[in-house]
């Protein structure tokens, strides 16, 4: 099989590669500008894998330069993301992920044997229908969006992935939509809750530390389950043209739960303090209904292990 990942130096992509990698049959290029750098190990050691090809640009130009036409499968991983890049610069984020959508569309349409393009999509596209209670809890695949009126900066990334969403849907491919909720492992970065609350706890020892956004819930997905959903569902025969949620089947915890038990797994005497300040315009609440993909994967979901092996990687890491 020939595989193309788009962003494959991220977080997924990495893991996504590690899992294609164990059929030493599959060639694998990977596509990134490598603007974020990556001190993965798991990724600085894949790239010595002679079945695997890094070409360091982004997709504006993906048909001038990459004159491959076989590729079996495609995984779109790439995109502008992070709370404070989407807010910073709007305009960016929706005219990026959105023509770099578009770019690997007509991209695919050359391809000869193409199964399936998997787009990866963002649970935040339920966030404006979750707050004005107009879907079920938890969230099924199956509902309207609703886009805010107030010109959030923040909601250009979720209205960037709805618009791909509605690209794939209207290109004529086999594709597959993926929504990832809050995945999370070793090396999975610096800009999200887990390894945050992590190096605040380390810091706080018998002091005072302020948890906003307190009350908010989530449902945290290990990195290894995600990616077998992922492999698993692009790989079956009657997963093409459906959306899937990738995300926890475990019922989702609050912010000031999941700091009590970093807390408790780093042996911290930091004094955690309610707040539910909002922050960043933080969705108050995910959590996948999980029904639909879970038919997909045989293994249980075991988030407390899981967290227990994140928090104390990060805190191996910080204390370098």
């Amino acid at each position: 099989m020939k595989y193309l990942i788009t962003g494959g130096a991220g977080f997924l992509g990495i893991k996504l590669v590690e899992r294609l990698v164990k059929d030493n049959k599959n060639q694998i290029y990977i596509i990134d500008d490598l603007s974020k750098k990556s001190t993965n190990k798991i990724y600085l050691k894949i790239l010595k894998n002679k079945k695997i090809k890094l070409i360091q640009k982004d997709l504006k130009d993906i048909n001038k330069y990459l004159k491959i036409y076989n590729f079996d499968y495609i995984y779109h991983f790439a995109a502008i993301l992070g709370v404070r890049k989407v807010i910073d610069d709007p305009l960016n984020t929706l005219r990026e992920n959105i023509l770099t959508s578009i770019n690997l569309i007509n991209f695919c349409k050359k391809q000869k044997n193409l199964k399936k393009i998997c787009f990866t999509s963002t649970s935040e596209v339920y966030a404006y229908s979750l707050k004005n209670k107009m879907v079920k809890f938890p969230t099924p695949e199956e509902v309207d969006f609703l886009v805010s009126k107030d010109f959030n900066p923040r909601s250009s990334y979720s209205l960037s992935k709805i618009v791909g969403e509605h690209l794939m849907k209207y290109s004529k491919l086999n594709y597959i939509i993926f929504r990832p909720h809050n995945i999370f492992g070793p090396q999975m970065g610096f800009a999200h809750v887990i390894p945050q609350l992590t190096k605040k706890i380390l810091n706080y020892n018998n002091r005072e530390l302020v948890i906003n956004n307190s009350n908010h819930k989530r449902t945290f997905c290990d990195i290894n389950y995600a990616i077998e959903l992922i492999f698993n569902i692009s790989h079956k025969k009657n997963t093409s043209k459906n959306i899937f949620n990738i995300g926890s089947p475990e019922k989702d915890i609050s912010i000031i739960e999941l700091a009590k038990l970093i807390k408790r797994i780093l042996n911290s005497s930091a004094k955690l303090i309610v707040s539910n300040l909002q922050k960043d315009n933080s969705p108050e609440k995910r959590r996948p209904n999980m029904k639909k993909s879970l038919k997909y994967i045989k293994f249980k979901h075991s988030f407390e292990k899981s967290l227990r092996e994140t928090v104390l990687w990060y805190r191996d890491y910080y204390s370098k």
